[in-house]
């Protein structure tokens, strides 16, 4: 029985690995939305800021990251180029990398208690 629960965390461990390391490769890029309730909205990342812009409507948004963990982020709004979304300056919003499928990412998006889950394709790599 212990021999059997080993072998059983030992998988778990080496998969939870292998999903921290997928993740590494979404940190950074340029990522397009696959649900058409996002429009045109393009999102560039870095390792600690992160662009949302809306082409159509030149909107731009600027957050600062911090990781809370390879597959988790916290956002934070630094900068807008509109004074209608002036109000989304210090809005935080915690994203988790739920789900790898090649080159595409499902995401948990939560702030203010507040859940949403969407789907981000990488367009291109930094």
């Amino acid at each position: 029985m212990k021999k059997a629960i080993t072998i059983i965390l030992i998988v778990l461990t080496v998969k939870a690995y292998t999903q921290d390391q997928k993740c590494k490769a979404f940190r950074v890029g340029k990522f397009s939305y696959s649900d058409p309730d996002y429009g045109d909205l393009l999102t560039e990342r870095n390792d600690s800021i992160q662009t949302d812009a809306y082409p159509s409507m030149g909107w731009k948004i600027t957050s600062e990251i911090k990781w809370l963990s390879d597959c988790k982020y916290q956002t934070t709004c630094i900068k807008v180029n509109n004074k209608m979304l002036e109000s989304l300056i210090g809005a935080e919003f915690v994203i988790e990398i739920v789900q790898i499928m090649n080159n595409k990412i499902l995401c948990r998006t939560e702030s203010q208690g507040i859940v949403v889950e969407k789907e981000m394709t990488k367009i291109q790599s930094d």
